[in-house]
């Protein structure tokens, strides 16, 4: 687990950032539309997150997706914020909003609607390796570490850091599967209710600006191309002898 990540979340604690302060447990799901498409990522999710703040709105998570293309790099034009579920209202509000000297659409979007999907399509080829770290908070606290370890693998099916008093850290792969996390926030686990705090980027981005999730899509680019063209090349064994007689 990267340390930054452990001293981020413990800043976090520091500042009050914990469930109980939240009226819901719930996590709403909003599209955004209107940024500046051709800016890095990180720069539209953090530009995101600190517009959604000036109102003190605070963005559990803000994917801004890549579309998956090697010769630029371009954004999807629909970007998803996910905020908790009382300050949908208030988000709602931003719709029409200037950041950066772009006029923003934001709309509910919820999990079970799929009317964007074909705008997202081009992106899923480098969403499926993106890596983030979650912070939840909520499970039983009197659970050794290695039971609570077993809990989160079989909710979330990946591997944890345990911190204190049932919080731990959750690193994902994959927006379906953040998605699927995001929507386990509230749930009662043992008696006990789990809330999704935060989600982060488990490593910074290289300093050349390429993401991990890109130069993943295009190393599986790559490996299909060269197993087609080895299937079009016939090996010599299977190559047919035609026989003559004089």
């Amino acid at each position: 687990m990267d340390e930054s990540v452990i001293k981020g979340v413990e800043g976090l604690e520091l500042n009050g950032s914990d469930a109980a302060i939240r009226k819901s447990s719930r996590i709403s799901r909003m599209s955004v539309e209107g940024y500046d498409t051709s800016s890095p990522r990180e720069d539209v999710e953090e530009a995101l997150r600190k517009h959604f703040a000036s109102r003190e709105i605070k963005l559990i998570h803000a994917s801004a997706p890549q579309v998956d293309d090697d010769r630029l790099t371009i954004l999807c034009r629909y970007a998803l914020i996910y905020l908790n579920e009382e300050d949908e209202e208030k988000a709602l509000k931003f719709d029409g909003s200037d950041m950066g000297g772009r006029i923003l659409r934001v709309a509910v979007y919820p999990f079970d609607s799929n009317h964007l999907e074909h705008f997202f399509a081009p992106t899923k080829a480098q969403d499926k390796y993106l890596e983030r770290t979650l912070f939840v908070t909520g499970f039983d606290p009197s659970l050794t570490k290695d039971d609570t370890r077993v809990m989160v693998r079989r909710l979330f099916g990946s591997s944890c850091a345990v911190l204190r008093k049932g919080r731990v850290l959750v690193n994902l792969r994959g927006q379906d599967a953040i998605d699927k996390a995001l929507q386990l926030s509230g749930d009662s686990v043992g008696g006990f209710t789990i809330v999704v705090n935060d989600i982060r980027p488990i490593k910074k981005p290289r300093r050349d600006g390429v993401s991990r999730a890109t130069i993943s899509a295009m190393v599986e680019r790559y490996n299909a191309a060269k197993a087609e063209k080895d299937k079009a090349i016939p090996c010599e064994g299977n190559q047919e002898t035609i026989m003559t007689t004089d």
